[in-house]
């Protein structure tokens, strides 16, 4: 009876020191997830409807828009939608939230001027479409969907299905983020 009563507490003790790791563990990655990395700059240059140039006076990072694509060189929309990134973000001071990096000068992150949402802004007016297989950020969803109903922008000439293709081509993250 004895020993019995000694495992049990034994037991519980360890429990509750893999609970208190636990909460530690879900408390470190709350943290982090509320304070994501931000970058600021002014926009130097832009590549395409969905990659600009952030610079600090000594040297640019590259910043592809997270959770977007948007055509590029010679395909349907990309002069339009690259005058459009343009003419929001050229030469104006950004914030860029980074939601992921691929070296050392690139990143990945929803950019804002001021309080407007470059990522979702190109969406709603129809300039780029969202890669779902890779989508952080699902509220992006509604806009994207009215811009197709209305053949806005660049659904006029583009399907669904080939903005899915040229996700898979180009993707806007390092790697999909996993579904439940």
């Amino acid at each position: 009876m004895e020993r019995l009563s000694v495992r049990r507490a034994r037991d519980s003790t360890c429990g509750a020191a893999r609970y208190a790791w636990l909460v530690a563990a879900l408390l470190a990655a709350t943290s982090a997830c509320v304070h994501p990395e931000e970058i600021t700059g002014a926009v130097t240059r832009i590549a395409s409807g969905d990659t600009l140039f952030v610079g600090d006076g000594k040297s640019d990072l590259e910043v592809r828009l997270a959770n977007i694509g948007a055509p590029q060189e010679s395909e349907y929309y990309a002069p339009a939608s690259r005058t459009l990134l343009s003419n929001m973000a050229l030469n104006k001071s950004v914030r860029v939230a980074v939601t992921g990096r691929d070296g050392i000068n690139r990143v990945f992150g929803r950019v804002f001027v001021g309080a407007l949402n470059l990522n979702l802004e190109m969406v709603q007016r129809g300039a780029a479409w969202v890669c779902w297989e890779y989508a952080t950020d699902t509220s992006y969803l509604p806009w994207e969907n009215d811009a197709i109903r209305h053949q806005r922008g660049l659904w006029y000439q583009t399907s669904a299905f080939d903005a899915r293709i040229r996700c898979r081509s180009r993707p806007p993250a390092l790697q999909p983020v996993s579904k439940p």
